[in-house]
Order: C-alpha cells, then sequence, then structure tokens
C-alpha cells in the first residue's frame, strides 16, 4: 500500500479535528455536571414568620400615599435631599478612601479598620434619616390608611416580563390584521 504524503496529512488532521470534538464534548458535560450538581449541598435558609415580610421600597410607598400626603411627603424628602446629598457624598468619599487603602501595596490595617468604622456610622446616619422621613409621614396616617401603605411599600415588586421584540411586533401585526 502506498499512501501518499497528501494523503497522510489529511488523514492526521481529520483525526484531530474529531478527537477535539470528542475533548469538548466530554469537557461540556464536565463543566455542565458540576455546574448542576455542587459538591456540598446547600445551606438551608430559615425565613423569620412575621405579620409582613418586611421589605421597604420607597417608592411604592410614595405612589401607595393619598394624594394629599404625597404632595407633604414629597415636599419633606425634597427639604432633606441636601442633608442626604451630603451624607451620601461623605459615604462615597468613604468609598474611595476604602478602595485606595484596599489596593495599597502595603495594607494598614489600623486605618482600614477606621475607615470602615467611619462607613458604619455614615451609613446608620443615611438609614437614620430615611427613616426619620418615613415615620413622620406615618405618624399622620391614620391607622387603615397606615395599615395600606406599609403592606404596599412592603410587598416584593412584581418581576417584568422579558419580551421578545420579534414576538411583540408579530403579535402587533396580527392584531392589525384582525381589525
Amino acid at each position: 500500500m502506498n499512501i501518499s504524503n497528501k494523503s497522510l496529512v489529511i488523514a492526521l488532521l481529520f483525526s484531530a479535528a474529531i478527537n477535539l470534538i470528542i475533548l469538548g464534548a466530554v469537557g461540556g458535560m464536565m463543566a455542565a455536571s458540576l455546574r448542576h450538581n455542587p459538591a456540598a449541598p446547600p445551606i438551608p435558609i430559615t425565613k423569620i414568620q412575621s405579620s409582613y415580610n418586611f421589605r421597604f421600597n420607597p417608592k411604592v410607598f410614595i405612589r401607595a400615599l393619598p394624594e394629599p400626603e404625597r404632595r407633604k411627603a414629597i415636599k419633606a424628602m425634597r427639604m432633606a435631599a441636601g442633608k442626604h446629598r451630603q451624607i451620601y457624598k461623605g459615604i462615597g468619599q468613604t468609598h474611595r478612601e476604602l478602595g485606595a487603602l484596599l489596593t495599597a501595596e502595603n495594607l494598614d490595617d489600623e486605618k482600614i479598620a477606621k475607615t470602615f468604622a467611619r462607613l458604619r456610622v455614615q451609613e446608620a446616619e443615611a438609614q437614620e434619616l430615611g427613616q426619620t422621613i418615613i415615620l413622620d409621614i406615618l405618624r399622620n396616617l391614620d391607622p387603615q390608611t397606615r395599615k395600606r401603605v406599609i403592606r404596599a411599600a412592603s410587598r416584593k415588586p412584581e418581576r417584568r416580563k422579558r419580551v421578545n421584540p420579534a414576538k411583540q411586533r408579530q403579535k402587533q401585526r396580527q392584531n392589525r390584521n384582525q381589525q
């Protein structure tokens, strides 16, 4: 049997391609099995049972208020905007300082600890300001309205459905054709 060099090269390339395809398939299956079967079972999370699953959404809170109270709430929030802006500028500055400290050549544990402590204080100030505004608004509401507003604000926001633009256009065309 006389095999030419050209035929030998083609057979070698074909064999290498088949081997790469098989190797890719095996690697893909291994990656998929690792992704879907973690080594350790997940840690069970126990939820605290309460009358409300309290995740406060300030935008929904404002929208749920009756119109006169909504105007008052927006006015109160605008009045606190300067203080709010000042606090968040400080938080931003602290984050930048912290980033510089954490990426420095030599880590200074004492400075990092002080910066983290200052960040905690600033974040607590921001929380306190927001909670004070909310409490002032709630004080002026009757109990039934307050309950309705808190329920609305603590509800988990609905997830938006992803819309495929092509399918949406197709439905619009079908609706136009039917009319």
